[in-house]
């Protein structure tokens, strides 16, 4: 099985990524909200130079796709703070996809605009989804109850975060 991760693409990506995410949303796996392959097109257009999404394919079948941002833009203290994510397609998840993501794409990325502290938002019953942030060296940083409104429901999440000096 080849691995290829390249840098997300709207014209090529923008439908399997917006797929993905509604996969997850049905799963529950996501605290992103409905995309349409327009929006995350957009979306993709828009990215700034300290942005970035990756995905992977399998010869020419879409896996998955993670991505990085600052996460506080607006100050100019924590401008090394990243927060990202990972989503991989179900019947891709447990072989390596995620890593992959990860070593290739998001890692180098982020040691070459300065990001050094990522963090990322994850379901806290997404046993599955931390497990993997963990093997990435990430720590559970806290846990929000009743952060996420789906529905009627409040849904707890964990957060997540890594200290990456390369």
């Amino acid at each position: 099985m080849s691995i290829n991760i390249l840098h997300a693409d709207p014209e090529r990506d923008s439908e399997p990524i917006s797929n993905l995410i509604n996969i997850c949303i049905t799963e529950k796996r996501t605290v992103l909200s409905s995309y349409t392959p327009e929006g995350e097109k957009r979306y993709l257009e828009d990215l700034g130079d300290r942005e970035a999404v990756f995905v992977a394919y399998i010869d020419d079948q879409f896996a998955g796709f993670a991505g990085m941002s600052p996460r506080w833009p607006y100050s100019d203290k924590l401008l090394h703070c990243g927060e990202g994510g990972t989503w991989v397609m179900p019947e891709f998840r447990g072989r390596g996809i995620g890593r992959a993501l990860w070593d290739q794409g998001v890692f180098p990325w982020c040691k070459k605009v300065g990001l050094t502290r990522l963090g990322a938002t994850v379901m806290a019953h997404n046993l599955g989804s931390i497990a993997f942030y963990e093997k990435l060296g990430f720590h559970i940083n806290g846990y929000h109850r009743k952060m996420v409104k789906w529905g009627d429901e409040y849904l707890d999440s964990v957060e997540i975060e890594l200290n990456y000096y390369p």
